[in-house]
């Protein structure tokens, strides 16, 4: 069974981009267009990982990240966050909030690929 990765983005085109990007890395890819959609999502889809734009509609990925970080059933989950974005203070934003880890858009097929595993592997080794 590949392992579940929840892609939350408004911007249907990098959405998209993501999704192809990680079914092509072997994953299956459950998408959401913003950060209320990807809470329910969370809830009733239970993903391996969950990726967040930090820029969204409605609640952001900053306040998504912290929900699911603050609830005990979500928070062993990885998260990682991604933004075009590529200040400082933005992926400090991302750590503050809870984020496992940070990407820069855009950012090739490999790099997304390679973030995910470690991040996956980071958890299995953490609930061994």
């Amino acid at each position: 069974m590949p392992d579940r990765i929840l892609v939350a983005d408004d911007e249907p085109d990098l959405l998209n981009a993501a999704k192809i990007m990680l079914e092509r890395g072997g994953y299956q890819v459950i998408e959401a267009k913003d950060g209320d959609e990807a809470l329910e999502k969370v809830h009733s889809e239970w993903p391996d990982l969950i990726i967040l734009d930090v820029v969204m509609p409605g609640k952001t990925g900053t306040e998504v990240c912290r929900i699911l970080k603050d609830d005990p059933q979500t928070s062993s989950i990885p998260i990682l966050m991604y933004t075009v974005l590529g200040r400082e203070a933005d992926s400090k934003i991302s750590e503050e909030a809870g984020a496992d880890g940070h990407l820069i858009k855009p950012f090739t097929p490999e790099e997304l690929v390679a973030i995910v595993k470690k991040h996956l592997e980071l958890a299995r080794s953490k609930s061994d």
